[in-house]
């Protein structure tokens, strides 16, 4: 009898492995992808940290970093950029520029980009 109480006593509340549903495997693409275009440049970007001005719900502008993979002159390199951007609905408008430390000048372009959303499972 002392057995059985301690026994209820332990379990009481806790779910067993017994009932449990399996987890649903969720998974989403989230963020924004975009490519920018300059003179003997070209990026592909990912979208970063932003700050931004929200007009409406499908309007807003801001500032953002754009971590990158750029083609300078044939050259490949990695570089974070930053740009003023317009986000309108999925679609993302933006103007990075990039600091090249060993000849002191930024790489200016303009590129566009889409915002993916992970869709919200019930």
């Amino acid at each position: 009898m002392a057995l059985m109480l301690l026994f209820t006593l332990i379990t009481n509340g806790q779910d067993t492995a017994l009932f449990k549903k399996p987890a649903k495997l969720d998974i989403g693409l989230e963020g924004m992808l975009g490519v920018s275009f300059g003179k003997d440049f070209y990026a592909f970007n990912v979208g970063g940290p932003a700050l931004f001005l929200v007009l409406n719900s499908d309007l807003k502008i801001g500032v953002g970093a754009l971590p990158s993979l750029y083609v300078l002159q044939g050259k490949l390199g990695a570089r974070l950029g930053v740009a003023p951007r317009v986000d309108y609905k999925n679609w993302v408008f933006f103007a990075p520029f990039y600091h090249r430390d060993r000849t002191e000048e930024w790489i200016w372009s303009v590129g566009f980009g889409y915002k993916f959303h992970k869709k919200k499972s019930n």
